[in-house]
């Protein structure tokens, strides 16, 4: 995996930028400051290099040291060296003892004198700091303590001393609130905050010399036995161990590569996967440092630069190389953050991974990317070319698997949908997706009504079976017409061929309702009925649309029971005034009633009906009606009849001799719209006058107790001139009570009307005697309050209001 990753990638070349014999012994360290570069020698000497680049012809960056001056820091062997730009210093550590001199001219400061510290075996700078002035941490061995001292341009100010720790540390590392400590055979961390120290881990001191390395945003390299290690500020380990080839001597960062020189080679470990990315061999690094990315080392004879390769082209090769992974984490560690002309060159390198993620049916990470990127939904589309009916890609999926290409269609459809962007084309196409991914929610995307390609969705209903579907696509669209005859394609089929998710025949009653155009259900009314009466009788009672009631009715002419349950809706519900429905209904009761096949339940429900509809109705032909009943056993029936021609003494006849329902008779009489007291003295009169000896008792019996009853309702003079003289009055006791009563109640509420008539009279005489005693002047300037001329002569009438008007005008008025 290692070879794998090491040959996926360059992530550096090294370069020769200076050969040169020193005449100042081996070199021993080096610091980098911008174009600065600081060599320390084990004679004391310290350096002076220039670093200048320029551009090839082939567009290649070359760079170029060029020996500027040097300074004797110090008799022995430096080292350590510090950079402080910001004050034009650098601080050098030769055996113990630290020199300051300034960065250019290379001339030793003497301003420090006494400031500076004494006894020191370590130094390092808070590379954390914000300050202006360089902070340095300073080990003492005298003292078993660290110094944290802030350089100024003249001297050294102590601003924290910290004393009293296990041993004099090796080497020191100060960042911000922390300081990590490089024991001999372990690591601590020391919090300034809280004043305690906490010992890391171990290392063995035989094989493994203590590096510590700031990488940036927080993160430490420590060096370990083998592994390096990389904690965060707190000394918690942050990231997976570097499992380094060769222990290093050096340890330089330039993000996101930690680049380990050890005394044989150069190692690159990429902080993102901790994987070795690159080696090479190198051998007799004197030592090596880095600034802003570019790294130097430094041997006998030689500056080397390890020049970083660009991040787009390092991307680049990977994403040709097929190491998509790794192309994108390096992408968004190294461009995520640049400027606009590098996010716009990460945006067109995610494009492209992204593309090759998803033909290598990596859709989830091609579906990041895309989003990322704001893909537009018509790019990712055109991928996948049977999605159009006409489309050309170099990325096609076309000859996938049928198993991966659902696979291919959930990811699109849940990028068409995530985006949020609606036009024709993309609301095509995410129907499409919907109807091959999940069919059973095309019902509620077409309820959806968005804007689609008609033509396309049509021919790809078609062609992919979604008969039932395209009827409903088309009932979205307007089209009822072609959806009803859609789905009647359907209802004709045999039940094997048939769209699985047809409903059935109520699918076209249920749009025919919801719709209510008049020209479709007619054209189809007939087909309906000769397919479902029962479901197509409910959409003509339904329906709010203006039938042809008279065709309707002849399509149900074979079916009595459907033609009376449409009359019905017509007569009784809708209350039409057409003459010929209500004569119709009856008929069509008296049809179904006297068939000797209605069975009896249904008879008896429809006679009920019947005798409804011939009392409350006023609209029939009550003389062809009457024709059919008589001779018939429908004597109630035929009373109605009689009764609706003002034949009221035929009908209670009827009742009363025939039927033998004096109930009826007495319902009649109580339920007649007018006349109720001639109607009650005329059945009065047929209980009192039979002539069939066989029902004479018995209607005498109920003519007493129909005078007795309380509902009963008499002219009363006229019921006295007619009852036998010889019944005893204590048989009609009820009856003569009542009307006594009545007759006295009529009496007292005659003389109290006639008393307040009197009243009202007398006050009525009583204001035109007041009237006619008012003197009315008039004058020339009088006019007639109706016609506005003046009065030739005295006579006039005047209003109660005080208005005068001409005795011929007042006539007009009243």
């Amino acid at each position: 995996m290692q070879a794998r990753a090491r040959q996926a990638v360059k992530a550096f070349d090294l370069l020769p930028v200076l050969d040169y014999k020193s005449p100042s012994g081996s070199p021993t360290c080096v610091t980098v400051a911008g174009n600065d570069v600081y060599v320390g020698y084990s004679t004391g000497h310290v350096r002076h290099f220039l670093v200048s680049s320029s551009t090839s012809a082939n567009g290649r960056t070359k760079y170029q040291v060029r020996y500027l001056d040097e300074m004797i820091g110090s008799k022995k062997s430096i080292s350590k060296i510090l950079v402080a730009p910001t004050i034009a210093r650098i601080i050098g550590l030769a055996e113990n003892q630290v020199f300051v001199g300034d960065m250019f001219s290379m001339v030793g400061a003497q301003s420090y004198g006494r400031s500076t510290p004494k006894s020191v075996t370590f130094i390092s700078v808070n590379e954390a700091s914000t300050s202006y002035d360089l902070e340095i941490a300073v080990c003492q061995a005298r003292k078993k303590s660290v110094l944290l001292m802030m350089v100024t341009s003249e001297r050294f100010i102590t601003k924290l001393e910290i004393g009293n720790l296990q041993a004099v540390p090796q080497k020191v590392l100060w960042h911000g609130s922390v300081l990590l400590l490089a024991y001999e055979g372990y690591y601590s961390v020391y919090n300034l905050m809280s004043r305690t120290e906490l010992e890391l881990f171990p290392y063995n001191t035989t094989t493994t010399s203590p590096l510590m390395k700031t990488l940036g945003e927080g993160e430490i390299y420590m060096n370990g036995d083998g592994l390096g290690m990389i904690v965060n500020e707190s000394g918690d380990v942050c990231r997976a161990p570097i499992a380094w080839i060769n222990q290093p001597k050096f340890v330089c960062y330039s993000k996101p590569y930690i680049v380990g020189i050890s005394q044989t080679s150069i190692q690159v470990y990429s902080l993102l996967d901790q994987q070795l990315k690159q080696k090479s061999g190198f051998n007799d690094a004197s030592s090596a440092s880095d600034f802003n990315g570019n790294i130097f080392i430094v041997t006998e004879e030689q500056i080397y630069m390890l020049l970083p390769i660009p991040a787009e082209e390092q991307v680049e090769r990977l994403i040709d190389s097929g190491n998509l992974d790794q192309a994108m984490a390096l992408a968004e560690e190294t461009l995520g953050s640049m400027t606009r002309s590098k996010s716009s060159r990460l945006k067109a390198l995610r494009q492209r991974a992204a593309n090759m993620y998803w033909t290598r049916g990596e859709l989830e990470e091609a579906f990041s990317l895309f989003t990322q990127t704001q893909t537009p939904p018509t790019d990712i589309c055109s991928l996948y070319d049977t999605l159009f009916e006409h489309t050309s890609s170099e990325v096609s999926v076309a000859g996938l698997l049928e198993d991966k290409r659902r696979e291919y269609h959930v990811f699109l459809l849940q990028y068409l949908s995530r985006s949020g962007v609606r036009t024709e084309e993309l609301n095509t196409i995410e129907f499409k997706l919907v109807a091959l991914t999940d069919p059973d929610r095309m019902t509620d995307f077409v309820k959806e009504k968005r804007s689609m390609d008609m033509k396309s969705v049509v021919s790809f209903l078609k062609a992919h079976g979604f008969l039932y579907m395209l009827g409903e696509y088309y009932a979205s669209c307007g089209f009822v017409s072609e959806a009803v005859e859609q789905w009647r394609q359907l209802e004709e089929m045999e039940v094997e061929s048939r769209d699985p998710r047809y409903p059935g025949l109520g699918c076209i009653v249920d749009l025919l309702l919801d719709t209510n155009i008049q020209a479709v259900i007619m054209s189809n009314v007939e087909w309906l009925i000769s397919r479902d009466p029962d479901k197509t009788l409910q959409l003509l009672i339904s329906t709010a649309a203006e039938l042809n009631n008279d065709h309707v009715l002849s399509l149900l002419a074979e079916r009595p029971l459907h033609i009376i349950a449409f009359l019905e809706e017509l007569v009784i519900n809708r209350g039409t005034d057409a003459n010929r429905y209500h004569t119709q209904l009856a008929q069509q009761y008296l049809s179904l009633l006297l068939s000797p096949q209605t069975p009896r339940n249904r008879a008896l429900n429809i006679r009920k009906k019947l005798q409804t509809h011939l009392l409350t109705s006023d609209k029939y032909a009550v003389s062809l009606i009457l024709n059919k009943i008589q001779g018939t056993v429908l004597k109630k029936e035929l009373a109605i009849l009689y009764g609706k021609l003002q034949e009221h003494e035929k009908a209670l006849k009827v009742l009363v001799y025939e039927v033998h329902d004096v109930r009826s008779a007495e319902e009649y009489c109580r339920e007649w719209p007018s006349g109720r007291k001639e109607l009650h003295l005329l059945l009065l009169k047929i209980y009192l006058n039979c002539s069939d000896p066989a029902l004479r008792d018995t209607l005498l019996e109920r003519a007493v107790e129909f005078l007795n009853s309380r509902s009963s309702v008499f002219n009363y003079s006229e019921v006295y001139k007619i009852i036998p003289q010889d019944w005893p009055i204590s048989l009609i006791e009820p009856f003569v009570y009542r009307s006594l009563g009545c007759q006295a109640h009529h009496y007292r509420t005659s003389r109290i009307v006639k008393g307040l008539s009197e009243l009202e009279w007398a006050r009525m005489r009583a204001d035109r005697v007041g009237f006619t005693k008012r003197l009315v002047k008039i004058t020339s300037g009088t006019y007639c309050a109706f016609c506005f001329h003046p009065f030739s002569d005295s006579n006039c009438s005047v209003a109660t209001s005080g208005e005068v008007y001409h005795t011929q005008c007042i006539s007009q008025i009243t």
